[in-house]
């Protein structure tokens, strides 16, 4: 039995040709599949870049309504400024009527721990007393927020503004300049406690009395 050499050869050819093909295809479906890979990728990327970058509102019909990020912010940082007058009345108004109720009203703003140094220096300071036994009143006016800038963390900042206390008696006032200074951040809004929805941590106040 003699063997067809030039068929054997022409079988040997066409099954390298096929294994060449066949290495092709695999390639061109790695390459591909890497391709579309990358493509979701740089999809995701700049969906999430965008999303950063904008906030969706979604109006009453149903609408989604791209906003700004800047514009959120200033909303926010309106916020904050009223936020300030709060603190600023809440922890440093009180007369015999509304002690312990300006009190409550300022643990919604407030550290607790920051505000009861706040206290315990007015109580050192026998405030609370001529309030209730002499007829003093404590009434302070916010004035302006004088620094705010951003910390590392979304919707946080480092806030300065200041206040004027005036210590009311039956013959006299004295007037004195509070500054403020703490860590503002976005916390749950409540319409009748907090309704900014901003509150501080690290609050301090530094007293400084005002001549005339």
């Amino acid at each position: 039995m003699s063997l067809d050499i030039e068929k054997i050869k022409s079988n040997f050819n066409k099954y390298v040709e096929a294994k060449k093909k066949q290495a092709l295809y695999l390639k061109l479906f790695f390459a591909m599949t890497t391709f579309l890979n990358l493509a979701v990728l740089c999809f995701a990327y700049f969906t999430t870049k965008n999303a950063h970058e904008q906030v969706l509102v979604v109006s009453t019909h149903g609408e989604i309504l791209p906003v700004e990020l800047s514009t959120l912010e200033k909303e926010y940082l309106s916020l904050l400024e009223t936020h300030c007058y709060s603190v600023s009345h809440y922890v440093n108004t009180f007369d015999v009527n509304n002690i312990k109720t300006n009190q409550a009203c300022a643990s919604f703003l407030v550290n607790q721990i920051d505000l009861n140094a706040i206290f315990e220096k007015y109580q050192h300071d026998k405030a609370y007393n001529d309030v209730l036994h002499k007829g003093v009143a404590y009434r302070c006016q916010f004035e302006k927020v004088t620094q705010i800038k951003r910390t590392s963390q979304l919707w946080e900042y480092d806030v300065e503004f200041l206040s004027t206390l005036s210590v009311v008696t039956n013959s006299s006032t004295a007037k004195i300049q509070i500054v403020s200074r703490g860590t503002a951040h976005r916390t749950t809004m409540r319409p009748k406690e907090n309704p900014t929805g901003w509150y501080f941590k690290n609050y301090t106040q530094e007293y400084y009395p005002i001549n005339k």
